[in-house]
């Protein structure tokens, strides 16, 4: 005991404890946890097993960082997860290494903490979406850019712009969001004539170059495919329909509290509102580090009034908030309890989050069936599904959400081929794995419509032959309907 006390008696040794406890139970919990893959993470799975640079509606890193993780441990639901935590793993890391640069080991060690029990980073951890990675370039990008623009110049210049370039470019590689952080870095060197001054032309330059060159493969995909993924991008953004939702402002704002936790979202706004009136000496950084959240924070509260906005979609905002607040709040003994109150809170319902995650039992218990609504039953559906396509040309689908469960949990049947009912392509299924009738003459037709609604008057034959029910969770049901299908007829 005497031993461990001693080898925890710095803040860094108590990050590297703690960071490296809660990856490996966010690992572990992956391992013995048993709900299945969501729809996206089954279409990223299949996107890996044929790598490019580039896909329908997100760039390659995703797909490659499944690739890499399930050539290592096989294609089962955890090793297709486990680089999301790895790559929190890595942002807390930068986020340690930052704050420590900007205030101190203490500072460091609580910003780190923060992170790390985030509510939306323990889901974030638990899920492989496109948000893991870009945060990790994210915070890899921030720390670079205030080592180039800090007081105390670094050794090596030419390393440092060369890793903020990449840092840059593999983040835009796995979300286009990353352009929040250039403009954030705009903005943060219009606010601090300082950092502006610090930050030399050639060290721009080298990142911007290095940047492009590592995004190059994308383009150049985008070019080949009509800039399919951009297109999809903006057509996800919905701005063609009525204008001005202050109600999905308003819930996009209050899911900001569930991402974030409610004390640590207070904590950064009294921070960014107060947070100044500290320190001279830590106002430019303070100033900084907000420069970063807002034009995120401001860009996706308009497109939520504007149409819609999901609460993951700021999620880049909060690295430089939450190292900004912590600062802040070790500066003042009521802040300092609550923020340390926070990480302890946030703490207790993760590991709640963890067993709900790792026990289906628990989760019902509790009265989180409904989180894990979609997350269920499609193992034993997928398997039925391929069972029944034996000697049909293909499985035929006709939602993308049930195509990306199917890829991975029919993977055993025939290929599956995406019906295109309003002749728009909407999906990397439409798109590259479309029904064709000169090849699919008799599909098995899986929908969740009981009255095959989007094949009516297209084909000769259209014969319902049964249903496949899952329990998904306290008296919940999802059946899925499934047919004879040959004959196309237009």
């Amino acid at each position: 005991m005497h031993a461990l006390t001693s080898y925890l008696s710095t803040p860094g040794r108590r990050f590297a404890v703690l960071a490296a406890v809660l990856t490996a139970l966010r690992i572990l919990t992956l391992i013995v946890g048993h709900p299945d893959l969501g729809p996206d993470e089954g279409q990223y799975w299949f996107w890996s097993k044929t790598p490019d640079f580039g896909y329908f509606s997100k760039p390659p890193l995703i797909a490659w960082s499944i690739a890499a993780t399930t050539a290592l441990f096989g294609d089962s639901e955890w090793a297709v997860r486990l680089s999301a935590p790895l790559y929190q793993l890595g942002a807390a890391t930068f986020i340690f290494l930052l704050t420590r640069r900007l205030a101190g080991a203490r500072e460091a060690f609580w910003a780190g903490a923060a992170w790390l029990t985030l509510p939306g980073v323990f889901l974030s951890s638990a899920l492989i979406t496109t948000d893991a990675p870009l945060i990790f370039f994210w915070c890899a990008a921030l720390y670079f850019f205030f080592a180039l623009t800090d007081e105390r110049a670094p050794e090596n210049r030419l390393y440092c712009a060369a890793a903020l370039g990449l840092a840059v470019g593999l983040g835009f590689l796995a979300k286009y969001a990353m352009t929040y952080f250039l403009l954030g870095a705009l903005l943060a060197l219009i606010l601090s004539p300082a950092r502006r001054r610090r930050m030399k032309v050639s060290d721009a330059a080298l990142a911007l170059a290095i940047a492009l060159i590592t995004l190059s493969p994308n383009i150049w995909w985008n070019a080949a495919h009509d800039f399919q993924t951009i297109s999809h991008t903006a057509a996800n953004a919905d701005w063609n329909g009525d204008f001005g939702h202050p109600d999905r402002l308003a819930k996009f704002l209050l899911d900001q509290f569930g991402v974030a936790g409610p004390i640590a979202l207070a904590l950064v706004i009294a921070a960014a509102l107060f947070g100044r009136r500290g320190r001279p000496s830590d106002s430019d950084a303070l100033r900084t580090l907000l420069a970063f959240s807002i034009p995120v924070m401001t860009i996706v509260s308009v497109q939520a009034f504007l149409s819609r906005a999901h609460g993951n979609w700021a999620a880049v905002a909060y690295p430089s908030a939450i190292i900004m607040a912590t600062i802040v709040a070790l500066r003042d003994k009521r802040m300092m309890v609550a923020a340390k109150a926070s990480v302890i809170l946030h703490m207790l319902v993760g590991l709640g989050f963890l067993a709900a995650f790792a026990s289906a039992s628990f989760a019902d218990r509790i009265g989180a069936a409904s989180a894990f609504k979609k997350l269920r039953g499609w193992e034993a559906q997928g398997a039925e599904i391929a069972r029944l396509s034996e000697g049909y040309d293909a499985i035929m689908t006709d939602d993308r959400e049930m195509t990306g469960e199917l890829v991975y949990y029919a993977r055993g049947g025939q290929r599956i081929v995406a019906w295109n009912s309003n002749r728009s392509i909407d999906s990397h299924f439409e798109a590259f794995h479309a029904y064709q009738p000169e090849r699919d003459k008799r599909v098995l037709y899986v929908s969740t419509n009981g009255d095959a609604l989007y094949v009516q008057n297209r084909f000769a034959t259209i014969e319902l032959l049964g249903k496949i029910d899952a329990e998904i969770g306290r008296g919940r049901t999802r059946t899925i309907y499934y047919y004879n299908v040959s004959g196309f007829l237009w």
